[in-house]
């Protein structure tokens, strides 16, 4: 069974991740109306179409990319609140670590196109690719520390400088694309409408190379700063937003997030 029928048996449970390809680069689309915030079901379609492309021969690059305005604006935050979803929030984290977790685990090279807001789950897509294109309006940012979530900086440390890391995750602040560019982490800056072409054009110098060694660098690349490392320090935050969850600041975060209005921390 090749990628397309596995895609085409999958196509009726994917509601908000699109794949096509087109000769050996398969193209994966973000389309949730909205802002592409994640939920669970699209951290489980993200996965699910990574392991579809690690069964496949017949991939050899991978562009990621979005519809709408928003690359996308994290996670749903809405999930958070009681009743939305119905699985624990052991399981919930376990989805989100797969969805994410794939992309840095793919096979072979992952291309980030980028236009809009990339934060929080979205900003750690790019930040685990393993090249990165954006266009002017783009703004990145590790926001979790808004919503009371303990999140995003050790995603962001596989491809960013400490001091950076810091800076983004203790204030939530958003950086431009022209100022990624300056920390190495953007390597070029186009018009939104040249993204996919430009994308495409660097999938295409990447799959005229022999596809068993881009398999063979790729899995070098990635025992540089490996990814099992990095899981290990997503799990230990994963512990303490746990934690965080069981205080009154917790609940005023999201419940002030969803309302639009300041939030007013106790510090309890």
């Amino acid at each position: 069974m090749n990628l397309h029928q596995l895609t085409l048996e999958r196509k009726r449970h994917m509601d908000f991740i699109k794949f096509e390809t087109k000769g050996n680069i398969g193209i994966i689309t973000l389309d949730r109306p909205g802002q592409n915030a994640f939920n669970y079901q699209m951290y489980k379609e993200l996965r699910d179409t990574f392991d579809n492309i690690n069964g496949s021969e017949d991939i050899w690059s991978v562009i990621i990319r979005a519809e709408g305005k928003y690359f996308s604006a994290g996670n749903d935050v809405s999930d958070f609140q009681a009743g939305v979803i119905d699985v624990s929030m052991e399981e919930y984290g376990y989805m989100v670590e797969a969805g994410l977790g794939s992309v840095v685990n793919c096979r072979v090279p992952v291309i980030s196109a980028i236009q809009g807001i990339a934060v929080g789950s979205g900003f750690c897509i790019p930040t685990y690719s393993d090249i990165v294109i954006a266009a002017p309006e783009a703004k990145f940012g590790i926001t979790e520390i808004k919503v009371g979530i303990i999140g995003g900086a050790p995603e962001a440390s596989f491809s960013l400088p400490p001091k950076i890391v810091r800076y983004m995750a203790l204030t939530g602040n958003l950086i431009t694309a022209e100022e990624m560019v300056e920390h190495s982490f953007v390597l070029k800056v186009v018009p939104k409408g040249d993204l996919l072409d430009t994308a495409l054009g660097i999938a295409e110098s990447i799959v005229r190379n022999p596809p068993i060694a881009l398999k063979y660098m790729k899995a070098s690349l990635n025992n540089i700063y490996r990814p099992d490392i990095i899981a290990k320090k997503v799990e230990f935050d994963g512990e303490k937003t746990g934690l965080h969850m069981q205080t009154e600041d917790f609940g005023e975060a999201v419940t002030a997030f969803m309302e639009k209005r300041d939030p007013e921390y106790k510090g309890k």
